[in-house]
């Protein structure tokens, strides 16, 4: 199933002053415009930070974001032999959804994203890659999807939770709640803060820049997500810090973001670019500085069922 309509929430009750027609927007432009720089970063458009399991893994960014893949993936608990419907909620060009696609012949995978470069992208790959039949992206927001209620057997969300409003990024739970079936299993990574006291001077002042440069509303509150989590009656919540896991691949960023700019002078003769795409060599740099806050800032893997 096929759709390029957008529904937007409808809840009065949002958490933050940006959850607007602007704020999609915002969204939209970013990954329009930056997305197709995402191939510096992979070249298979894993867009995300990757997960470092062994030694031998610092010496290949490309291996750490398919470990970060299997991480997500293993804590859904996909059943070898049996028809799944996995949803994966915020899915870019839908690589990791192609990933699972390979790796688990019984399920079928349903992306959801509101970007139309990451449709249009993401559906050239299915075909190019004879996943037609097992993997569809859809035009929708994860925030107050069109999805019937216990759709889906799993869902993940794999550093896109993160868009949604709110610091217990409500909505989206909310949403993953409801088309989630009794019984399946959920699982989300993402960057999150750790408490809701006043921050350091100079990480707040960060923490905004990188925001404003990812077209974030907030990062979510950790203690906040997993209340919000149990609200919705979500269960057997599983909270796993993984910074020490990822910061071999955050280190990969500087090289990243030289090579990107090699290659930007060659082809263009410069570096004249849209904002959206500064941003988006700013943010992870930034980020890198974030990291350093332990006490205040974490990566987590949260998993559970309904």
């Amino acid at each position: 199933m096929e759709t390029d309509t957008i529904i937007q929430p409808t809840d009065v009750d949002l958490h933050h002053t940006t959850t607007t027609a602007l704020y999609y927007s915002t969204i939209k432009n970013y990954y329009n415009i930056a997305g197709p720089d995402y191939e510096a970063w992979s070249k298979d458009f894993n867009m995300h930070f990757g997960y470092c399991k062994k030694f031998s893994d610092i010496f290949s960014l490309e291996k750490m974001l398919y470990r970060m893949n299997d991480e997500v993936l293993e804590r859904l608990q996909i059943p070898a032999n049996k028809a799944t419907a996995i949803v994966d909620l915020g899915c870019g060009v839908g690589t990791v959804a192609r990933y699972a696609a390979k790796q688990y012949p019984c399920a079928t995978i349903t992306g959801v994203t509101i970007v139309d470069f990451q449709l249009n992208k993401g559906r050239e790959l299915i075909h190019k890659e004879g996943l037609d039949k097992k993997v569809t992206l859809v035009k929708d927001n994860f925030e107050g999807s069109h999805f019937a209620n216990e759709s889906f057997d799993r869902a993940y969300a794999l550093e896109s939770a993160c868009h949604a409003n709110g610091s217990n990024k409500q909505l989206v739970i909310k949403d993953l709640a409801k088309i989630l079936k009794t019984g399946g299993q959920f699982c989300i990574a993402d960057g999150f803060l750790k408490h809701d006291k006043k921050l350091p001077w100079l990480f707040e002042k960060i923490y905004k820049k990188i925001i404003a440069c990812w077209a974030l509303p907030c990062f979510g509150n950790i203690n906040e997500f997993t209340a919000t989590l149990e609200k919705y009656g979500l269960q057997n919540i599983k909270v796993e810090e993984i910074s020490l896991r990822i910061a071999p691949s955050v280190a990969y960023v500087p090289y990243t973001c030289v090579k990107f700019f090699i290659t930007e002078l060659w082809k263009n003769k410069s570096l004249k670019m849209k904002k959206e795409r500064w941003n988006n060599v700013y943010g992870p740099l930034l980020g890198m500085i974030l990291g350093l806050y332990h006490r205040h800032f974490g990566y987590y893997i949260i998993s559970g069922n309904k």
